[in-house]
């Protein structure tokens, strides 16, 4: 027999309960599970977290396929509560889930809901302050995160460079964050896999919904397209700062401005009760100009544009052939394009970069008995990089700089197999195999033995081998249930990863650019292995876990100092190569029930790198290293109309490096006067031996519905929130400052955020 579970809006609802004669399964992903059952009366239950349960009495003696539709509890949809399903005896690590509903109660900057800020509120999962575009995961960069938009990989999941995500609150369903024991179908990357799924439509009416706020607005259209077989939803968003301001300040705002927009689109189909196609799109764009023609003289204006975004788009077919077996097979493509232009009255240059995927990818899933599974999958992937194009334009002479697109060819393939062993042992080993190969059409420059340029370029055709390699990547979980709802899991996992970001702190604009490993950079691959002890208690109503882990990296990449990234076909010559590591301990604490709900995170870490070039060829702390991060996250109805939601974090400060010294260089003479030129030259020690000040905020919101019991379709609801709640100026960055008059070098700090308010308005029918 085969069960489908969903809720009233058509969502399928992940990790049920189902219970079939006393006898208790889970369903997937997806919401299906395949079961045993005996000809005649069966006794069916289905439970899920914030659900009522379902039960009925099934008589069948053939093969039977039925859907289960649970009713969600009202008076739980308030909670914020991080959902981390089967804490106890579900054998995976460090993986947290946390809901749509949970999202649009926590408090966040300018009231716009954003999945990436908020799984940073979660312990082993670091932002790099506010405006910061990376998410740190253990002591990986930002590039080392594997980021999914329903199955489509993400290369740049944000909007007005990091102060947003590009996933729209009202599409997003759930998003889920795997740190440890990474499963053997995800790969090619070496901290995390960041799944965010969107919701699917209504299949029996038409419903809306949106929101307004004080810098954007979203909405949400969602029906069926064949009744009770197939559904669509559509949900827009675009801030509007730009307009606001040219209302309101024509005359100074001129040409300048900035907005983004996105859009998500998501359509599915039952073909039969086996059989299910997926359609998933998504596109967003960043816009912004600067243009000082209006306040400069003739012939010394300048104007700057730039744009950048995302397309993806995915189809999936999901199968279940018998009872044992089913599969997923996708076709997924996406899209980053960045394109830059500055221009001048007598030349324009211009800067592109992007990466492009077409991929395919099949899942299979094969249940040989109620104690052994097996998984078994693949996927290949063409990616094709823009490295970056560049023109000068002076009166009618032209000039051009190329720089070669490159591209390479990824494929994997993966089994697994989760064991039983005892009723109180499971055991999951996986094993997959990559394999990248970067081929022509392109061109690449020669180095010598020592890795400097020897000046040759050398041509390579359509298809022509580059550069080979092929890794195992072995992955272990292992889990032992004890006494009292409490286990004890571990996991080792070995992860490669053939794609590099190059980008700098120095950039002043969207500079992104990804480039695939070559005879010089050497793919990274890193080594993990976590402990943890689980338990719940309270009749369910609290989780705990303790979690431990080390990780060492090798082939890890950082630029020379003034490295230059845009526009040089020689940009292997300016990496440096490397190793890190990184261990801690993280302890997490969540009440799940009640009216007081929440959680609190604590992080005791340590992350470091070491390259031979720099600091003595000594080990040094990474630039986003936190020894303690905190995070506190409450939820308390104070009425039927009102709730309160409340955040705090701590985090110690960045690590960065500053000047120990100053010297006075003479540069020359000034030829008028004959006055000596001099500059201040600063000197260095250690990289990044200086800490900023701790980081810590606190932030409120209030939500209130004004008719919470009202049966009419229309129904709408306020979000008032204070970020930065006693106005904390936490450093974005230092700068140093001389002062002539009293001969001192002082050091300023700049902050971006005071206390802010904001306002949101809600609204479906």
């Amino acid at each position: 027999m085969s069960v489908l579970v969903s809720d009233a809006a058509s969502n399928k609802v992940a990790n049920a309960t189902v219970s079939i004669n006393q006898k208790k399964f889970k369903t997937d992903s997806t919401g299906k599970g395949t079961y045993f059952i005996v000809p005649g009366t069966n006794s069916l239950t289905v439970t899920s977290v914030n659900h009522y349960p379902f039960s009925l009495n099934l008589f069948t003696n053939v093969d039977t396929a039925i859907t289960i539709v649970l009713q969600l509890r009202a008076s739980l949809l308030g909670n914020v509560t991080v959902t981390t399903s089967r804490n106890v005896v579900r054998n995976q690590m460090g993986v947290q889930t946390i809901s749509a509903t949970q999202l649009r109660k926590i408090p966040v900057v300018l009231g716009e809901v954003d999945p990436l800020k908020t799984i940073t509120l979660l312990p082993g999962i670091k932002s790099g302050g506010e405006a910061s575009a990376g998410i740190y995961v253990r002591g990986g960069g930002p590039d080392q995160n594997l980021v999914l938009l329903d199955g489509v990989p993400v290369y740049n999941p944000n909007h007005l460079l990091g102060f947003f995500s590009i996933f729209n609150g009202e599409a997003v369903k759930s998003v889920e964050v795997i740190k440890g024991g990474i499963p053997a179908e995800y790969g090619g990357r070496l901290s995390s896999v960041i799944a965010i799924d969107t919701r699917d439509g209504n299949k029996d009416s038409v419903k809306g919904s949106g929101g307004i706020g004080l810098i954007s607005s979203r909405i949400a259209l969602e029906g069926p397209l064949i009744k009770g077989k197939s559904s669509f939803i559509v949900s827009a968003r675009r801030t509007y700062i730009d307009q606001v301001a040219r209302i309101v300040a024509a005359k100074k705002v001129g040409g300048n401005g900035y907005y983004f927009y996105d859009i998500n689109a998501k359509a599915d189909y039952f073909i039969n009760s086996t059989n299910q196609l997926v359609f998933t799109l998504y596109t967003g764009r960043d816009r912004f100009s600067f243009d000082n023609s209006r306040t400069q003289p003739v012939g010394r204006s300048t104007l700057f544009q730039t744009y950048w975004g995302n397309t993806l788009a995915g189809l999936s077919w999901r199968q279940q052939l018998n009872k044992k077996l089913s599969h997923e097979t996708a076709l997924v493509f996406n899209n980053f394009a960045l394109d830059s232009r500055f221009g001048a009255p007598t030349s324009t240059f211009l800067f592109t970069s992007g990466l492009q995927d077409k991929q395919v990818k099949t899942d299979w899933v094969y249940k040989r008995s109620d104690w052994l599974t097996f998984k078994v999958g693949g996927q290949y992937i063409r990616h094709q990089f823009k490295p970056g194009a560049g023109g000068v334009t002076s009166g009618i002479q032209e000039f051009k700089s190329q720089v070669s697109d490159q591209y390479a060819r990824e494929t994997a393939a993966y089994i697994s197999s989760d064991v039983n062993v005892t009723p109180n042992l499971n055991i999951i080993a996986g094993l997959r195999y990559s394999y990248c190969n970067q081929v022509g059409p392109t061109r690449r420059v020669v180095y010598d033995n020592d890795g400097i340029p020897t000046g040759e370029v050398q041509q390579f055709s359509n298809g022509q081998s580059i550069a080979k390699y092929h890794y195992p990547e072995p992955r272990l979980s292992v889990l032992y249930k004890l006494p009292n709802t409490a286990s004890i899991k571990a996991s080792y996992t070995r992860t490669i990863q053939y794609l590099h970001l190059a980008t700098t702190s120095g950039a002043t604009f969207p500079s992104d650019l990804w480039v695939p490993s070559s005879e010089l950079i050497k793919p990274s691959n890193a080594q993990q292995v976590s402990l943890g002890y689980f338990k719940n208690f309270g009749d369910n109503t609290y989780e705990a876990s303790i979690e431990t882990h080390y990780k060492v990296m090798n082939n890890q990449i950082e630029f020379r100092p003034g490295a230059q990234l845009l526009l040089n076909q020689n940009i292997e010559g300016e990496m440096i190569f490397g190793s890190g590591k990184a261990y801690g301990v993280e302890l997490f604490v969540q009440k799940k029930q009640g009216k007081l709900t929440g959680w609190v995170g604590y992080t005791l870490s340590r992350a470091e790198r070491k390259f031979a070039q720099l600091n003595q060829g000594k080990s040094f702390p990474y630039r986003y290293d936190r020894t303690h991060d905190l995070s506190i996250v409450a939820n308390y109805p104070l009425n039927a109309r009102w709730e309160a939601s409340a955040v705090f974090v701590y985090g110690t400060g960045n690590a960065l490096t500053m000047p120990t010294g100053r010297f006075t260089y003479n540069l020359g003479y000034n030829p008028g006067d004959r006055t000596p030129i001099f500059t201040n030259i600063n000197q260095y020690s250690k990289v990044n031996d200086y800490r900023m000040e701790a980081y810590h905020r606190m932030d409120i919101a209030f939500t209130y519905t004004p008719k919470p019991n009202s049966t009419k379709r229309f129904k709408s609801s306020w979000n008032f929130s204070i970020y930065n709640l006693y106005n904390r100026a936490n450093p974005y960055f230092l700068y140093l400052e001389v002062d002539d008059d009293k001969k001192i070098v002082q050091g300023k700090k700049v902050y971006l955020f005071p206390t802010v308010p904001s306002v949101t308005w809600n609204f479906k029918f």
